[in-house]
């Protein structure tokens, strides 16, 4: 007990507290992306971004901008996520794989564009 004493009192200790939300990418642009959610998340809120695409696993940091109920879905939300610049594109980011992330859904009719 007293060793979780010491380190409760101690001034440099951090704590981050996450969690992990399921969200379909719906659109992507240059400086955000547009997604879906079943749960609420409120404007301000940063994380990162994980994308499996074509077996790959791409991330970036987001802040969420907006959060708004999908019109005829009370269970779903559109998120609109602006890209934090924490790092310069990397070889596993999504601001690096943008063209093809947007050329395969155009080919595959599932880039779409609701209204918010």
């Amino acid at each position: 007990m007293e060793a979780l004493d010491a380190i409760l009192k101690a001034n440099d200790l951090v704590a981050v507290l996450g969690r992990e939300v399921s969200v379909r990418l719906v659109d992507i642009s240059g400086s955000g992306c547009l997604l879906e959610s079943g749960c609420r998340i409120e404007k301000g809120t940063t994380g990162s971004l994980r994308v499996l695409f074509e077996g790959h696993e791409y991330v970036d940091d987001v802040r969420v901008m907006r959060c708004r109920p999908s019109e005829g879905s009370g269970s779903l939300y559109f998120l609109g996520a602006e890209f934090l610049w924490t790092t310069s594109p990397h070889e596993r980011s999504l601001r690096r794989i943008l063209a093809s992330l947007q050329s395969s859904a155009v080919k595959a009719g599932r880039l779409e564009t609701p209204r918010m």
